[in-house]
Parts: C-alpha cells; structure tokens; sequence
C-alpha cells in the first residue's frame, strides 16, 4: 500500500497503520519462507542427481580406472627408480669431486699457510711496535 493509503486509513493513535503494515511484513516473511524451502528441495535434488551419476559413471568406468592405475602405478615405479639413480649418480659425483680436491689442495694448504704465519710471527717479534693491524715491520 501507499503512504498516502496508510495515512488515509490511520485513526488519531495509528492503530489501524500499524495493523496493516504487521499484515505486509507476515506477508513478505511467509514468500520468503516459502521461497527457501523451494532452495532447499532444489539443491537436494541437486545433490542427489549429481550423487546417482557419480555412482554411475563410477561402475561404468570402473574396470577402465582400474587400468589406468595400474598403468600409472608402473609410470610412477619406472620414474621413481630412474630419479634414485640418477641422485646416486650425483651424489657419487659429488663425493669423488669432494676427494679429489681434498687431496690436492688440503697439502697446499697445509705446507703454505704456515709459512706465512711465520713469517708474520717473526715481525712481530722482532718489533716491539708491531701491534698487528696494518703496522710495518721496521728496522
């Protein structure tokens, strides 16, 4: 109803108003009541449907899934075993590279360092001077 209706109608208290406006108000609450139910049938309906197929197209396929795992299960198997050695091709790489440069350089730096650490000691002996930060020897 319209405002003008509504004044129309109204006595000095407005009770009338009042009785018609609760009346629109039950009126939109019970459309939409029923408007939810008729969502909620829906999507069960939905649900169920789509379930039914689901189980159907599961039984129909099933013996072709089957296949397919166990064609995937052997993929998988291959490509596992290929990727385990080609890691222990690496690590063996890795380890014989680590043991050849062991050997060649640890005695380098075993028979160089020292060296020079002496040498280093010895200015700093033989300068009272020398503290050891950027200081030259002097004679």
């Amino acid at each position: 109803m319209s405002k003008v209706a509504l004044k129309s109608r109204r006595d000095k208290n407005g009770y009338v108003a009042r009785i018609i406006r609760s009346q629109q108000i039950e009126g939109k609450r019970k459309e939409e009541a029923v408007v939810e139910i008729v969502v909620v049938v829906v999507v069960v309906v939905v649900v169920v449907v789509v379930v039914v197929v689901v189980l159907v197209v599961v039984v129909v396929v099933e013996v072709v899934v089957v296949e397919v795992i166990v064609v995937v299960f052997v993929a998988v198997v291959v490509v596992v075993k290929v990727v385990v050695v080609a890691v222990v091709v690496i690590v063996v790489v890795v380890v014989v590279k680590v043991v050849v440069v062991a050997v060649v350089l640890v005695p380098t730096l075993v028979w160089s360092y020292p060296k020079a650490g002496n040498r280093y000691a010895r200015k700093l002996n033989k300068s009272p001077t020398a503290t050891g930060r950027n200081v030259r020897y002097r004679k």
